[in-house]
């Protein structure tokens, strides 16, 4: 099989994530912007309702922003996809789907990204995974992220224990038992969902499972659309009761269907636990809900991510997720009520009209 020939932006791209310093980040956005005005109508379209354009544009800040819920409506993407993840539907609404041309170029960036933030100390330790195989969720993109993961950094015997009823917690107990046993630091890759799954089934049976020291908690997702929700901090609280891991080893990750690169807590290098920081080739930000313009400093408003990884489809996305920008990263607060995503929706309106004849 001939290798696809990536476009020369894309290459650009991966060599940023690979050594930052091999290029500027605003002209790699500019010029990632141009590539998307030229070769995505419905977004070419929007651009030059807001006078946008590759002459007009010189920062990234300038790019318009296109809203995570036109996922939902659009076909966005650049070059023939490769791959098509969907988002869950756990919120209720229509499941947003994210065509992506260029799957190696994620593959990069987890490579680049997730050792630095959860494996600093290097090593392969043993993983046990409570999100669902490539083989069970084919259009997950977290489980595109985790299957690579696993295949690349985990050590002999790791093991996903998702089944069809939702997490396995008796094999999940049996394994860290093991692990126990023969006193090796494990690496638990989660959804805060699936962990509190596993959590209520340990309190249930009375279980306490004290997993070997320098054990390192992956928890992402948070509890969108579920049924039962609890505070990431009685979240952590339950992991250091039952498992016997402090805070100072949970890992917080922040991805969307939307996106290709993902934000992370620096906890495992002393940073703030719930602080998200970004890899070098992300800058993200908060917009005042209404306007979408720069929020005022230390005011909530909507996340906006300019992601270069996301070159295939849109550079510049607006979450539905409100936060705080503080020094070195991002807060979360949590999803955006109905009234707080007017702005969004109204963009995306304009994008689903243009994109009809």
């Amino acid at each position: 099989m001939v290798k696809q020939e990536e476009p020369p932006i894309v290459e650009r791209i991966a060599r940023f994530v690979a050594r930052p310093a091999s290029d500027d980040f605003d002209r790699l956005a500019v010029d990632a912007f141009a590539y998307q005005y030229r070769t995505i109508p419905p977004y070419r379209r929007l651009c030059r309702s807001r006078g946008a354009t590759p002459r007009s544009v010189h920062r990234w800040q300038d790019v318009p922003a296109v809203p995570a819920g036109a996922f939902a409506g659009l076909a966005l993407h650049a070059a023939p996809p490769r791959e098509v993840f969907r988002s869950s539907g756990t919120t209720g609404g229509p499941r947003s789907v994210h065509y992506h041309p260029f799957p190696d170029l994620y593959r990069r960036v987890i490579d680049a990204s997730f050792p630095a933030f959860c494996l600093p100390e290097g090593g392969r330790p043993p993983m046990l995974s409570l999100i669902p195989s490539r083989r069970q969720l084919p259009d997950s993109s977290l489980a595109f992220m985790v299957d690579h993961v696993l295949r690349r950094y985990g050590g002999s015997g790791s093991l996903t224990a998702f089944g069809d009823g939702g997490v396995d917690a008796a094999a999940a107990t049996a394994w860290c038992r093991r692990r126990i046993a023969e006193g090796r630091p494990v690496f638990v890759l989660a959804t805060a969902f699936a962990l509190l799954q596993w959590l209520d089934e340990l309190a249930a049976q009375d279980v306490t499972l004290a997993l070997p020291p320098a054990t390192t908690i992956f928890e992402t997702g948070g509890f969108k659309g579920r049924s039962r929700e609890i505070g990431r901090g009685e979240l952590l609280d339950r992991i250091a009761r039952r498992l016997q891991v402090p805070a100072a080893r949970v890992v917080r990750e922040y991805g969307m269907t939307e996106l290709t690169s993902q934000l992370y807590s620096r906890v495992l290098q002393g940073g703030d636990p719930d602080l998200l920081v970004g890899p070098p080739w992300l800058a993200a930000r908060v917009l005042e809900p209404a306007s979408l313009e720069p929020a005022a400093p230390g005011e909530a408003g909507l996340i906006a991510i300019f992601d270069l990884a996301n070159v295939g489809s849109a550079v510049h996305l607006l979450t539905g997720d409100l936060g705080i920008a503080e020094a070195g990263g991002i807060r979360l607060l949590g999803r955006a009520a109905g009234a707080e995503l007017r702005g969004c929706s109204l963009t995306v309106e304009e994008l689903l009209d243009d994109a009809t004849p």
